[in-house]
């Protein structure tokens, strides 16, 4: 019975698998670093914040029921849910473009990407809650050019500038579905270009996104600036070691297995032979090329991050899929069989692995000696933050009741990470206000922050946490901000048995003038 609900049921059988095991992973591991910054979207909604547009605060609020239900898992469950959405999204593009068997491959290649079944699928980034949009995009644009009916085109190209406008609010990257779509209609649909509602769909793009332009009018175009350096291309000549560290990244977030079934995809394209219809496969291409190509250009010149590249492998997916049912339901060519399997295996090591390492490792991998121990150890990012809170709630507590701390001095920060997990794991919990102080370039959205909690006044005392992966010597750090620097204590994570960090707790004492104050 079981046997026969998976052969007609596939496709809702692959979603409720990986939903089962990417809600069990999200249990199992902490929120990263990033994870924990964009918790503090959702804590502040605001119309665009200093690194990215406003959505993903806006379903992490969502999701945890107005920030009543905090734990690890519900703030993931927007790009949990997503993922299952994308799934369904993604078949319905496969079938699309050719038939029921690509939707089916398609669905295996989306929930077998790193990026795209892990990176976005179970951790919280503006990645996880863009890329329903940009797959719904997809959809729109690809029902726009097989469209028959004008009333047909019409409503899906109004229905394009909708999803891509919600993409770009979920990440500015979004705008690139338009250069592809704008790229394919010069080349492929020119009459196109005469239809209105082109431009309607356009303008309502533009108007969704609207608030990211007025928001930088209001705080002096700080996003562009904070990208812009990231992205701007320099006079320090070819960075050939951040070229490799993007490409490379590119392909394991991709999964190596897809990134082969991607090139002998590209390459039967290239040579004119049929994998789907032509001019969906042209459009899946021009949506996915310019920002891969985009990525790697820059990577020449500067450090970028692989992930950011992501959604152009989404398209890439599509056609792949097409190309291995093309040699699948034939049963001419053993290797796109092959590659899906390896390409599963991977994915299935990774979910095996990956959270027994982090986990159960015996102490830290990190080789760096006190006071900077576990420094480079990623894998502390997202483990044992939870022995923080309690062992500091106590010490807290115990200052409190002898008079050396006051219930109402808050926490300082001075950057956004790792800032961010002690708000999230120490801070919020014990409702202790959080005040950053520091360069703007390094407190990032905590600087907004400060609107909500205040700022740390003359003569008063704060507390300060610094973990041993990432020292920082508080002397050193607020010189001449307070008057002195009292070591509260040391907190020992361990792991498996075994010192994995510290963290040291401060009481910064009798600031010496206002600290903190917003933007």
């Amino acid at each position: 019975m079981a046997i026969e609900y998976v052969q007609k049921h596939p496709l809702t059988v692959l979603v409720i698998v990986f939903t089962i095991i990417r809600l069990l992973i999200a249990n199992l591991i902490n929120l990263g670093n990033d994870e924990v910054y964009y918790f503090t979207y959702a804590v502040q909604p605001d119309w665009n914040h200093f690194d990215h547009p406003p959505l993903v605060g806006i379903f992490i609020r969502i999701f945890t029921v107005n920030l009543h239900c905090n734990q690890e898992v519900f703030v993931r469950m927007p790009g949990i849910v997503a993922a299952a959405v994308n799934t369904w999204l993604i078949a319905r593009c496969g079938q699309l473009i050719k038939n029921r068997n690509t939707a089916l491959i398609a669905a295996v290649l989306y929930n077998t990407s790193v990026y795209t079944c892990i990176l976005s699928g179970i951790f919280i980034l503006p990645d996880s809650v863009q890329l329903p949009f940009w797959l719904a995009a997809l959809y729109a644009m690809l029902r726009c050019i097989r469209a028959t009916n004008p009333t047909d085109i019409c409503r899906h190209l109004l229905l394009t500038g909708l999803w891509i406008g919600l993409a770009t609010m979920s990440k500015v990257h979004g705008v690139f579905l338009w250069f592809g779509f704008i790229g394919f209609i010069v080349f492929d649909r020119r009459g196109l270009l005469k239809s209105p509602y082109l431009y309607v769909s356009i303008a309502i793009t533009a108007l969704l996104a609207s608030p990211i332009l007025f928001w930088n009018i209001s705080n002096d175009f700080i996003t562009w600036r904070f990208h812009s350096e990231r992205v701007v291309i320099s006079n320090g000549g070819i960075d050939i070691k951040s070229f490799f560290r993007t490409t490379i990244g590119q392909v394991l977030y991709a999964n190596p297995f897809q990134v082969v079934i991607f090139l002998f995809t590209g390459r039967m394209v290239a040579r004119g032979l049929s994998v789907a219809d032509a001019a969906s496969v042209a459009l899946l291409y021009w949506c996915s090329l310019p920002i891969i190509a985009c990525t790697t250009l820059v990577s020449l010149f500067r450090d970028t991050l692989p992930h950011w590249s992501g959604p152009g492998f989404v398209g890439l997916m599509l056609v792949g899929a097409a190309w291995a049912d093309h040699f699948i339901s034939r049963g001419i060519n053993t290797l796109p069989k092959k590659l899906l399997h390896g390409s599963v295996g991977l994915i299935l090591f990774v979910f095996t692995i990956g959270p027994i390492l982090i986990r159960s490792y015996p102490g830290t991998m990190s080789p760096k000696p006190f006071p900077h121990t576990g420094a480079g150890d990623a894998t502390l990012d997202i483990t044992g933050w939870e022995q923080l809170s309690p062992a500091f709630e106590k010490l807290r507590n115990d200052d409190i009741a002898s008079g050396r701390m006051q219930p109402y001095a808050p926490m300082v920060v001075h950057k956004w990470f790792p800032g961010s997990h002690i708000y999230y794991h120490v801070a919020y919990p014990l409702g202790m206000r959080t005040v950053g102080v520091g360069h703007l370039e390094d407190l990032h959205q905590f600087a907004w922050l400060n609107q909500l909690y205040g700022h740390v006044a003359p003569g008063s005392d704060a507390w300060y946490i610094t973990p041993s992966n990432n020292f920082s010597d508080p002397a050193e750090q607020f010189a001449g901000q307070f008057e002195r620097f009292e070591k509260a204590g040391t907190i020992t994570q361990r792991r498996n048995g075994q010192v994995a960090r510290y963290w040291f707790v401060y009481r910064f004492r009798n600031a010496r003038r206002g600290l903190g104050h917003g933007r």
